[in-house]
C-alpha cells in the first residue's frame, strides 16, 4: 500500500475502543492512518456524505442501531467503500454472513492488536478494490455483452427481414417460373400446330407439283399412245412411229425420275457414278417436244401465245447424267413459260466457250425482283400460288452442282428472265477410277430357272415378257406367302422379289428363303430402289436391290451380276 494517508471512519460509541485503536493506528509502521470518530450510526452516515473516507470501522451495537441492520444500512450508503466490522460479539454464523454480505473482514474486540489490525484494514481496502475492478470489468462486459446482444438482436432482425424478402422473391421466381413454364407450354403446342399446317400446306404443295408434272409427264405418254392406237394407218409409216415411241419412252423414263425428285435436292455427285456422253441439242429437241402439251396446246387453252425457239450451235457432246438434263431443262421450260402472261417467246441456245458448253433459257416474260433472284434456288421457295411445289429451280442448282457446273441467273421486273448454265466437257481431274473398258459386261448366263414374285399383274406379265425374250424358264407367283410355298416345291437359279406384298413381304420372304437355303441369289425389284440407294439400304438376304421402273438390258444386268458374282450369306 502507498505512503499517502488513510481516512478511516471509526462509528464507535466506546471511547476507550475509540483510545485504544487510536494508539494502535498511531503505532503502525505501515503507513499514515487518521481516524475519524462518530459515536452513532447517524453521525456516521452524516460524516460518510461529506467524503474523503478511505475504510469504514464499523461496531454494530450503536445506541441507534445494532446488529445486522447496521452493517446494512452503513453498506447502502457507501456500497464502494471497504467495511471492517469491529464487534464484541464473537458469532461466527454472524460473521460469516456479514462477509457473504460484504464486509471486508470481521474482528471481535478484545482480540485485535496492532499487527492483525493493520493487516485486516490493508487487506479490506485491497480487496475492496479489486471487488471495485472486477465489478466495473463485469459491468463493462456486461455492457459489452448487452451492447453486442443488442447488435446481433438487430443483424439477425435484418436478416430475418432480408430472408423474407429473399423468400418473397423466391416465391414470385417460382410463380414466374410457372406462369413462364405455362407459357412455354402453349408456345410450343402453338408452335407444333403452325410447324404442322406449314408441313401439310407444304406437302399439299408438293403434292400438287409431283400431281402437276406427273400429269405433264403422262401428256405425250397417252398423246402419241392414243395415235398408234386410234390411227391404225400411222403404222405404215415406220419412221413416225419409231419417232412417237423414241418420244414415249422418253416421257416415261422422266416420269419415272419425278418421285425420286426429293432426293435429289443438293446431292452431290457419287463417286462412283458414271457419266455418259451426251448430245445436248438432241435433248433440247427432245424436250421442246414433250414439253409442246405445256408451251402451246395448255397455254393457248389459257388464252396465252407463247412461241419457242431453238438456236443450236455446233457443239460436243458433254459428260452428264442425261435423265437429270432432260428433267433440268423440262423445269426450265416450265418455269418461263409460267413467267408469260400473256404473249412470249422462250428461246434455247447452245454454243462451246472454249472448254465449256453454254446452255441459256431465255424467256420475255416478267422476270424477277432482286429478292426472288436471291431466293429463287431455295427448295419449296415460289412465288406463284397453287400452281406447283417450288421444286423447279432448286431442282436445277442441284443438277448443276452435281455436274460440276455453273449456273448464272439474270432477270429484272418486266425484262423477262436469262438462264444460262455452263457445263464443262470433260470432268475434273480425280482421284484414278476405273476404266470402264476394264470392266466387260457380264457374259449371258445362258438358260436360267427363275421364280418370278410380284402381285401386280402387269408387272409380272412384263416380267414374263422380259424373261422369256432372254430365253429362261420361270415360275411366278401372286405374293410373298404363295412365292414361299413354290420355291420349296422346286430348284431355281434366281429368285426375283417385289418388296410390297400382302400377307409376306420381300424382305421377309429373301430372309426365309436365305434361311432354307444360303446360297440362293435373290433379287429384290421395288419402287422403292432410288429411297433405299441413296440411304444405303439393304434387307438381310438380299443379294442385289433394283429400282423400278426397269428395262430389258437393267433386268440383263442384273441377272448377270448375281449369277456371276457369289451370293451374299
Amino acid at each position: 500500500m502507498d505512503k499517502d494517508t488513510v481516512h478511516i471512519l471509526l462509528i464507535e460509541d466506546n471511547d476507550e475502543q475509540v483510545v485504544f485503536l487510536r494508539r494502535l493506528l498511531s503505532e503502525s509502521e505501515a503507513g499514515e492512518f487518521e481516524l475519524h470518530v462518530a459515536g452513532n450510526l447517524e453521525m456516521g452516515l452524516a460524516r460518510l456524505k461529506d467524503g474523503g473516507i478511505h475504510l469504514i470501522l464499523l461496531d454494530l451495537a450503536l445506541p441507534d442501531s445494532d446488529g445486522l441492520e447496521t452493517f446494512l444500512r452503513v453498506v447502502e450508503a457507501e456500497p464502494d467503500l471497504p467495511l471492517v466490522v469491529l464487534s464484541g460479539m464473537d458469532d461466527v454464523a454472524l460473521a460469516i454472513e456479514i462477509v457473504q454480505l460484504g464486509a471486508q473482514d470481521y474482528l471481535v474486540k478484545g482480540h485485535v492488536d496492532n499487527h492483525l489490525l493493520i493487516r485486516s484494514l490493508q487487506y479490506a481496502i485491497e480487496r475492496k478494490r479489486i471487488q471495485i475492478q472486477i465489478k466495473r470489468a463485469n459491468d463493462q462486459l456486461e455492457f459489452r455483452v448487452r451492447e453486442r446482444t443488442d447488435a446481433l438482436l438487430q443483424m439477425n432482425g435484418k436478416l430475418q427481414q432480408e430472408i423474407a424478402v429473399r423468400r418473397a422473391a423466391e416465391d414470385a421466381l417460382t410463380e414466374s417460373n410457372r406462369q413462364l413454364a405455362a407459357a412455354m407450354e402453349v408456345m410450343q403446342a402453338t408452335q407444333r400446330e403452325i410447324i404442322q399446317r406449314e408441313r401439310m400446306n407444304a406437302l399439299g404443295r408438293m403434292a400438287n407439283g409431283i400431281a402437276h408434272d406427273f400429269n405433264n409427264g403422262l401428256a405425250p405418254i397417252v398423246g402419241f399412245s392414243e395415235l398408234l392406237l386410234n390411227k391404225p394407218d400411222l403404222l405404215s409409216e415406220p419412221e413416225k412411229v419409231r419417232t412417237y415411241l423414241q418420244m414415249i419412252h422418253a416421257a416415261a423414263q422422266s416420269t419415272s425420275q419425278v418421285a425420286s425428285r426429293l432426293k435429289e435436292f443438293y446431292r452431290h455427285r457419287d463417286e462412283t457414278e458414271t457419266f455418259a456422253p451426251v448430245s445436248v441439242n438432241r435433248l433440247v429437241q427432245e424436250v421442246m417436244a414433250l414439253t409442246q402439251p405445256r408451251w402451246k396446246d395448255q397455254a393457248l387453252g389459257a388464252g396465252i401465245q407463247i412461241n419457242f425457239r431453238t438456236e443450236l450451235g455446233d457443239v460436243p457432246n458433254v459428260p452428264a447424267n442425261e435423265s437429270e438434263l432432260r428433267e433440268m431443262l423440262v423445269n426450265l421450260v416450265f418455269n418461263a413459260v409460267e413467267a408469260i402472261p400473256q404473249r412470249g417467246t422462250i428461246t434455247i441456245r447452245t454454243e462451246a466457250r472454249g472448254s465449256r458448253l453454254l446452255l441459256t433459257v431465255s424467256d420475255d416474260g416478267v422476270g424477277m425482283s432482286e429478292e426472288v433472284k436471291a431466293r429463287c434456288m431455295e427448295p419449296f421457295f415460289t412465288v406463284k400460288e397453287d400452281q406447283n411445289s417450288g421444286f423447279g429451280l432448286g431442282l436445277v442448282y442441284g443438277v448443276v452442282l452435281r455436274h460440276e457446273a455453273e449456273i448464272d441467273i439474270r432477270s429484272a421486273l418486266g425484262h423477262g428472265t436469262d438462264i444460262m448454265i455452263s457445263l464443262p466437257l470433260e470432268r475434273s481431274p480425280r482421284a484414278p477410277e476405273p476404266v470402264a473398258a476394264a470392266k466387260p459386261e457380264p457374259a449371258s448366263p445362258g438358260s436360267l430357272r427363275i421364280l418370278v414374285v410380284e402381285d401386280e399383274p402387269l408387272v409380272r406379265e412384263l416380267l414374263g415378257v422380259y424373261l422369256k425374250e432372254e430365253q429362261h424358264e420361270y415360275v411366278t407367283a401372286v405374293n410373298g406367302r404363295d412365292g414361299l410355298e413354290k420355291f420349296r416345291e422346286g430348284e431355281f437359279d434366281i429368285v426375283l422379289t417385289d418388296r410390297a406384298m400382302p400377307e409376306m413381304n420381300g424382305d421377309a420372304l429373301a430372309a426365309e428363303i436365305k434361311r432354307i437355303k444360303p446360297s440362293q441369289p435373290i433379287i429384290l425389284l421395288t419402287g422403292f430402289g432410288d429411297l433405299m440407294a441413296s440411304s444405303g439400304e439393304k434387307p438381310t438376304g438380299v443379294d442385289l436391290v433394283v429400282g423400278k421402273p426397269f428395262t430389258l438390258g437393267t433386268l440383263r444386268n442384273a441377272i448377270a451380276k448375281v449369277v456371276h458374282r457369289p451370293p451374299t450369306a
